[in-house]
């Protein structure tokens, strides 16, 4: 009998905040992407409309996979998010707004690229939305490069 080898599964969450409710119009948000099984939880301030922050936050959690790749390689990914329109918009072919177009773009040669899965989940369960608590208290020695991750994005 063949044995089939199966990758872990690494849960990584993202999430995006604006101050306002309008979501279309362009402000001052928060990023953030979690991967809570490595105790890791990046935040960072960013200005753009909420669907753009959305995407950035997907295209800062990618990037920083791929500047950390050999600590992913071995890994099944599985990226979760609050946003069911960023999820349908990456899983179908659909006419997006043309201010998340170019994101959009990056975020599809990602996908390609790195072979990762995009699901919905509900915000109470958005590990990026949550606080600094919510991680394992982990000895990093993994010697992870955050110093590049907007270096695409914009």
């Amino acid at each position: 009998m063949e044995k089939i080898s199966v990758k872990p599964r690494i849960k990584c969450f993202i999430s995006a905040k604006t101050l306002l409710l309008n979501k279309e119009k362009r402000q001052n948000g928060l990023i953030s992407f979690a991967i809570p099984d490595l105790g890791i939880l990046f935040k960072e301030r960013y200005f753009g409309s909420h669907y753009e922050l959305e995407y950035i936050s997907l295209l800062a959690l990618l990037r920083f996979i791929e500047l950390n790749f050999k600590a992913f390689q071995s890994q099944k990914l599985n990226v979760l998010c609050s946003s069911p329109l960023l999820v349908h918009q990456m899983s179908e072919n659909v006419v997006c707004q043309k201010e998340v177009e170019r994101y959009r773009g990056l975020a599809l040669a990602y996908k390609k690229k790195l072979k990762f899965s995009l699901s919905w989940i509900p915000e109470s369960a958005n590990r990026a939305q949550n606080g600094m608590m919510d991680l394992p208290p982990l000895k990093n020695s993994l010697n992870f490069n955050f110093e590049d991750i907007h270096k695409k994005l914009g």
